[in-house]
């Protein structure tokens, strides 16, 4: 009879309702059939096949004989349903039973796994030392979950470990260890983990879907796309099938390294789920692909998928590229309607969105709603205030992350030096400097940069050029910051010669380089230079002109005087002139004379900004100069009758409270600046010495735009200790 009722059991798995465990254990009590271990072996299978572990203990405290798979089976069921205490008890008291109820490699393997799925490094220890008593530390699934285990508690060197010293490694060993090196994210890992799979391949230890999918994560920069192309290829060569799991690990891979010819390809060879539908999104998202990424969105909505939250960040991120206000507030509500909470995560990334589009109102709404606020959550608001010009505001808003005792991320340290470098609050921007320092960020090439930019829009061109010097990796944006700095004050042949030497390091330049260099030979009267560089952006470095620049050549003829030849390069523009091209030809007319021209240049000026007052105050001090004071009186009549009124003047000083200490800690301090490559010659900025002695500046910083050794050490008395 007892076999009988087991194979009811055995035939339930097919989910017949009258072969449910519960009828079949009621008709067992009654029959008296509990004697037999093998029934109650399949009763605490079927029990524990349907997550219903009070009942199989039950059945298990009821049964007079135990044997090894009794055992088991309850250990496996207490592990996979997160109860490792239960487990590990019973564990602890089948070694108590001696040889009769010995642990077996799949019994060791169950429990293991239940460590890892509970992330308790020290629990899985103790079992691995059992292992290693039993004689089944060297068995294939064992050994293959205690690589798992490690992994997956963050023990990369106890799972390294565990996968040496297994002689016959299973896939699941090698998985598992690859698994491990791409989840610790160090790039020394990463590498290893590359060179695991090839060792994998050679020794034709065929990789699983599993396999797969995990050493896609290495590759998450467009530099190693070639390589993701080679493990997809890897794939196909072996007639791995590509299930959803996969497709979704592919698309992913492919977004981060910018392949989107191979994603659109991908995209209709694959069978798509709601997460690779997600993955799709979010890789048309992060490659500027909006139109896409919102078709994508729109499928999932009409094939009824389920959307999380993930896939709302994604879309988020497109209307911030697009600027649609309308939309992001359409897409908010969408999820206030259809998550009963929203997490932290996509919080931070409507804060963001609606800073990029310019509503700082409802970014401040959502922050002040965010029940947990991280790091990220400070950093999110803190950065719209300067992308929408509060510089004030993100400086104050710094100060309370500070006082708040919250940590300072790199990229939040960036967006107030951009705060400092708006406001041109050196005091402030010594401090932080002071601060990036002490927090050992100092050697962070967005950090050496935003330093630079800082300090040459303050003016302090000689502490720029120092802190440039001292850096070991120096991009594009370190180069624009100085040749732009020269620029704007008045060094032009320093930036010219800042251009050379980024040309002699092989740095290839981009269209804001050719803004500064472009203002600095306006602003010397080289012409014929500045045709030059001006072909040279199309010709040598394939770059577009912008409007920027077809202002600056404008600005380089009307300067020198030859006003044909600015009306000539305007005629052939590809695009129609905006205000600042007529600006930058005005204001040359004024300084030239030029009244007809001036006349033309106002009138264009007028019909793209009518009420612009600049061109009637232009014309009027044009017409001053050539002693036509009647004309000068008309102008200042239409401006009266119009009711245009020029922009009141204003200048900006340090509050009080940045002034003396941001930070309500130690005065500011001059961070020693490290040696670094070849320098830029200091002769280049000591031409500034007698112009700095003309501002309000303080002694200290006097003495430091003077020192006369290139590579000298800045220092200052009130260091910080």
């Amino acid at each position: 009879m007892h076999d009988h009722l087991a194979a009811l059991l055995l035939r339930g798995s097919g989910g017949h309702h009258h072969s449910h465990p519960r009828a079949v254990h009621g008709a067992a009590v009654k029959l008296g059939c509990l004697a037999s271990t093998y029934l109650c072996n399949n009763l605490l299978l079927s029990y524990q096949a349907r997550g219903h572990l009070a009942d199989a203990r039950g059945v298990f405290d009821e049964m007079p004989r135990r044997n090894v798979v009794s055992w088991s089976v309850l250990i496996a069921a207490s592990s996979r349903l997160g109860v490792l205490g239960d487990a590990l008890s019973l564990f602890a008291g089948m070694l108590r039973g001696g040889e009769r109820d010995r642990p077996n490699s799949f019994t060791v393997a169950a429990l293991v796994a239940g460590c890892a799925r509970a992330k308790d490094a020290v629990a899985g220890e103790q079992v691995h030392a059992s292992a290693v008593k039993l004689g089944v530390d060297e068995d294939e699934s064992v050994a293959g979950t205690l690589v798992d285990m490690y992994a997956k508690c963050g023990r990369v060197g106890s799972s390294w470990r565990a996968f040496v010293l297994t002689p016959q490694r299973s896939v699941l060993s090698w998985t598992s260890m690859i698994a491990c090196l791409v989840n610790h994210g160090d790039s020394g890992y990463r590498d290893t983990a590359i060179v695991l799979f090839k060792k994998m391949l050679v020794l034709k230890v065929w990789p699983t879907n599993a396999t797969f999918s995990c050493i896609l994560k290495v590759f998450d920069v467009p530099e190693l796309l070639p390589s993701g192309k080679q493990v997809h290829g890897c794939l196909v060569k072996m007639g791995t099938e590509v299930d959803p799991a996969l497709g979704t690990a592919l698309l992913a891979m492919y977004g981060r390294c910018g392949g989107m010819d191979e994603i659109t390809r991908l995209a209709c060879r694959i069978r798509h789920d709601a997460f690779s539908r997600t993955s799709l999104l979010t890789a048309y998202a992060r490659n500027g692909c909006n139109m896409e990424a919102v078709r994508v969105f729109r499928d999932m909505l009409m094939g009824h998928m389920p959307i999380d939250q993930s896939a709302i960040t994604s879309l988020l991120q497109v209307c911030s590229s697009l600027g649609q206000l309308r939309v992001v507030k359409e897409i908010h509500c969408y999820a206030l309607k259809n998550f009963f909470r929203l997490d932290t995560l996509l919080l931070n990334a409507i804060v963001t969105v609606y800073g990029k589009c310019g509503d700082i109102a409802s970014s401040e709404i959502v922050f002040n709603t965010l029940e947990n606020k991280d790091t990220i959550s400070w950093t999110a608001l803190l950065t719209c205030y300067v992308q929408n010009d509060l510089s004030q505001e993100a400086l104050f808003f710094f100060r309370e992350m500070v006082r708040k005792g919250l940590e300072s991320s790199i990229f939040c340290i960036t967006s107030v030096l951009r705060a400092c470098s708006a406001t041109s609050s050196l005091s402030c921007g010594w401090q932080i400097h002071s601060r990036v320092v002490k927090l050992g960020v100092d050697d962070d090439t967005s950090v050496e940069n935003a330093l630079v930019t800082m300090y040459a829009k303050c003016g302090v061109v000689q502490v720029a050029l120092k802190i440039f010097n001292s850096m070991r990796n120096r991009g594009i944006i370190s180069w624009n910051a100085l040749i732009t700095s020269f620029s704007q004050h008045g060094n032009e042949v320093a930036a010219i010669q800042l251009f050379d030497m980024m040309q002699e390091e092989m740095v290839c330049p981009d269209d804001y380089t050719f803004v500064g260099l472009l203002s600095s030979c306006s602003r010397m009267g080289l012409v014929a230079e500045g045709c030059e560089y001006f072909k040279q952006m199309k010709t040598k470095y394939n770059l577009e002109p912008k409007m920027e620049h077809y202002t600056c050549m404008v600005d380089l003829f009307a300067r020198a005087g030859r006003f044909s030849d600015a009306m000539k390069f305007i005629d052939a523009m590809p695009c129609q002139p905006d205000q600042l091209v007529w600006e930058a030809l005005l204001a040359s007319c004024r300084v030239h004379g030029n009244l007809d021209l001036g006349r033309m240049a106002a009138k264009k000026i007028l019909e793209i900004k009518p009420e612009d007052p600049s061109p009637y105050i232009i014309l009027s001090s044009i017409h001053a100069s050539i002693d036509m004071w009647d004309e000068k009186a008309r102008n200042r009549t239409l401006l009266d009758f119009q009711q245009l009124r020029k922009d009141v003047g204003s200048s900006q000083l340090d509050s009080q409270g940045f002034s003396d200490d941001i930070f309500n800690a130690l005065q500011p301090f001059y961070p020693t600046l490290g040696q670094g490559r070849r320098g830029v010659s200091i002769e280049l900025a000591c031409s500034w010495a007698n112009s700095w002695q003309q501002q309000n500046m303080t002694e200290e910083l006097l003495v430091a735009a003077m020192l006369g050794q290139e590579g000298a050490v800045l220092e200052h008395p009130n260091k910080l200790s």
